[in-house]
């Protein structure tokens, strides 16, 4: 990492790391699971995720290196995802802008290339949209193809981030439902897509993402692990003040 983790955020990371080794196997055996990052407003979220993604890749103590392992960042906002792909960029010192991949209209793979970071926003997976559909010759696979084709080949290399933080930011009730609807495809399970089997759920008020891993007669095949960060670290750490030094500078 280009800059160095408060206290509280590598503790987060650890333990993150922790949870991921110790539940590979269970992956493998096909029994899902979720680690639920809560972490409030102003404590560097992203910041958190970048660190954990750099160490899976790299390898360190908690956990061997993956350099083939694959992050899909799904989010409810494209400026979400957008926002989340500027931070890593400017935080990371593994990543670079060719491994943080904006998932477009026109993506069309098999699977996805190892050794990246997706993002992709919820607002793309409509009915109606290109990327869940084929179009004759203009398109071979659809993106859950992709998902599906990657899960099966990597198994518990590949690992999903559903940043819930911002869940409710929506413009309307519609979109909010539109948005958990589609989030559960990736939880739950459709006809599209299997459930995912290695989630992360990252967000300052945790209860929507633990509500909906609860929401189905299915919820006790997927074991939940959390991992919390205090608020009180946060403030001690002068964290929150310097965002708003920041965010003063730049307003000025």
């Amino acid at each position: 990492m280009k800059l160095r983790l408060m206290d509280f955020q590598e503790d987060a990371v650890k333990q993150i790391a922790n949870y991921i080794r110790n539940t590979k196997n269970l992956i493998k055996e096909g029994k899902p699971q979720a680690i639920v990052l809560a972490s409030p407003t102003g404590s560097g979220k992203t910041v958190i995720v970048a660190a954990l993604i750099e160490m899976i890749f790299q390898g360190a103590d908690e956990i061997f290196a993956e350099p083939d392992a694959v992050f899909l960042w799904l989010s409810d906002q494209p400026e979400l995802n957008e926002q989340s792909r500027r931070k890593i960029a400017l935080c990371s010192s593994r990543l670079r802008d060719a491994d943080l991949v904006v998932v477009d209209n026109d993506f069309d793979q098999e699977t996805f290339d190892g050794g990246k970071v997706y993002f992709l926003n919820t607002q793309k997976l409509g009915k109606d949209k290109n990327l869940v559909k084929i179009k004759g010759d203009n398109r071979q696979h659809t993106i859950w193809d992709t998902i599906q084709k990657t899960q099966d080949v990597l198994k518990d290399r590949f690992y999903l981030i559903i940043d819930e933080a911002h869940r409710g930011m929506n413009t309307s009730r519609q979109q909010e439902n539109n948005a958990r609807t589609i989030a559960q495809k990736f939880v739950l399970g459709s006809d599209e897509l299997p459930a995912v089997q290695l989630i992360i759920g990252v967000s300052a008020t945790p209860k929507r993402f633990q509500n909906l891993l609860l929401d189905s007669q299915h919820y006790q095949t997927r074991s939940q692990h959390p991992v919390t960060v205090n608020p009180e670290d946060v403030t001690a750490s002068g964290l929150l003040k310097l965002d708003v030094q920041v965010f003063k500078f730049f307003a000025a």
